[in-house]
């Protein structure tokens, strides 16, 4: 009999170790927990902080992409404007090319010469207005 009570003895032993083994882990556990929630509790203060100002961040890109859109819209027909131009500027030097392989050269010369002293008396009224604006 008396082996028996020694055994129950080893056995209530051995449950007082596991008891405090686990209150020691349940412990630990509760002291991790407790500096989480005051982390979060950290955590949430800082983002009733940066909430605010990632909302009106968030509403001035708004603004700005739509600015941006009107931007590109109003510049499209500026390109627009650029390619007429240019397809203008095309045609121009096809009926001059075409117009310029229907003249010999001599009449070539001929036609542009009326031209040619336009600029040069151009040149010369400008060169005296300069020097009568500087005496002035």
């Amino acid at each position: 009999m008396g082996i028996i009570y020694f055994g129950i003895l080893l056995c209530s032993i051995a449950f007082l170790i596991a008891v405090i083994y686990i209150s020691i882990v349940l412990k630990r556990l509760a002291d991790v927990t407790r500096s989480i929630g005051t982390t979060l509790k950290d955590v949430e203060k800082q983002f009733e902080y940066i909430t605010p100002q990632l909302t009106d961040t968030i509403k001035e890109v708004h603004k700005t992409v739509d600015e941006m859109s009107g931007n590109i819209e109003a510049t499209e027909s500026l390109f627009d404007s650029v390619e007429n131009v240019g397809q203008s500027i095309n045609s121009i030097n096809e009926t001059y090319n075409s117009y310029k392989d229907k003249l010999t050269n001599e009449q070539f010369q001929k036609q542009l010469r009326p031209a040619i002293e336009g600029i040069k008396w151009g040149e010369a009224v400008s060169q005296i207005f300069k020097k009568w604006k500087k005496a002035n």
